[in-house]
């Protein structure tokens, strides 16, 4: 049998065995991922305690009850998969969990607001803390292309059918995505800008990385 075989025997005589509790250790390392939705699918019908181990957020999404993020052995967050989506502790885990990955971006905290260069724009903020070095945290899902803009240049954008990935740059060299759906979507090449919901802005404290709120 091949490796992805083996691994799909090993599970099925793991389960026919009535256990409480399964421990999976990476078990779609050779299988067709697919097979995750019947791992999903298999908890609930049996009703056993599953801990799975993976460095695929994917996986931990898709199949998790309660996700635990590990950094070198220590733990950083414990929630479901959308409350650590939705409200990460600080910028490793918000990092990690989201397809594509959260955008990062330099940022002050001043007398106005948020300033973020790569945006050349300020945001309303309440966090007390002026003059202040920051981490500004975007999910790519939460922006929106502004055509009025003129801060950022599309480098490439990459067409899955019903959604698109655009790669953008800023005049201050970072880079950013944002995922694009409907009928009309940015061409490389193309100047513009960026609008967001500003109470979908996160921010991080630069040294311990932790969430400033």
């Amino acid at each position: 049998m091949s490796g992805g075989q083996r691994q799909r025997v090993s599970i099925g005589r793991a389960i026919v065995r009535g256990p409480e509790l399964l421990l999976f250790d990476e078990p779609l390392s050779n299988r067709d991922a697919e097979l995750r939705v019947e791992i999903a699918r298999l908890h609930k019908e049996i009703g056993a305690t599953m801990v799975y181990v993976t460095h695929d957020q994917v996986e931990a999404m898709t199949l998790a009850d309660k996700i635990v993020v590990l950094r070198s052995g220590r733990i950083e967050q414990v929630g479901s998969p959308l409350d650590l989506y939705r409200d990460p502790d600080n910028k490793f885990v918000a990092g990690f969990i989201g397809s594509p990955a959260k955008n990062f971006l330099d940022a002050t905290i001043g007398q106005g607001g948020v300033s973020i260069p790569a945006l050349e724009m300020t945001v309303p903020s309440s966090i007390d803390a002026i003059n202040t070095a920051v981490t500004a945290g975007l999910r790519p899902d939460n922006l929106e292309i502004d055509l009025a803009g003129n801060a950022l240049n599309v480098d490439l954008v990459e067409s899955l059918g019903g959604v698109s990935y655009a790669y953008l740059v800023s005049d201050t060299g970072e880079k950013i995505v944002i995922e694009e759906r409907g009928d009309e979507r940015v061409r490389e090449g193309q100047r513009v800008g960026l609008r967001f919901d500003h109470s979908r802005l996160y921010l991080f404290d630069v040294k311990s990385e932790q969430r400033l709120r």
